[in-house]
């Protein structure tokens, strides 16, 4: 008897219509995929945000940011040319250590400092904590 109710169980229906559950879950699919495509649409269009319009002749390179080695974490310092973790780590040890710099020059005294070094990063450092050094003499 229990063959009987297996057999019967297993047996495909002739109906090929989709049940209930099935129309349920074919909707849920399907709103999900909608939804889905708007959102992406709008997220790759951004059409919440404003335009946005060039208002200068200022280029990025005429902006140029030095860093106040009195201030500035070894982290930072990393960001340097010829400077790795081990020299910006030794540059924060000295200033902690003999106080602030009172000049770019008194950078070699650190230890793996030596004068290409400091000559390689002169440009992008500077004592005491001024703005922003922009060049505007290249404008037109």
């Amino acid at each position: 008897m229990a063959v009987g109710i297996m057999q019967n169980s297993q047996k495909p229906s002739s109906n090929t219509s989709p049940t209930r559950k099935q129309l349920i879950v074919i909707f849920f699919l399907a709103t999900t995929l909608f939804i889905g495509t708007i959102v992406k649409l709008g997220m790759d269009h951004h059409w919440w945000m404003p335009e946005t319009e060039i208002v200068s002749i200022l280029k990025p390179e005429d902006i140029k940011v030095k860093l106040d080695v009195n201030n500035a974490p070894w982290y930072e310092l990393v960001l340097l040319p010829k400077l790795g973790e081990v020299k910006a780590k030794a540059i924060v040890a000295y200033r902690e250590k003999y106080g602030s710099f009172k000049s770019i020059d008194e950078l070699s005294k650190v230890k793996g400092i030596n004068t290409s070094v400091l000559e390689s990063i002169r440009d992008h450092i500077k004592i005491g904590a001024d703005t922003a050094d922009i060049d505007l003499n290249d404008q037109e």
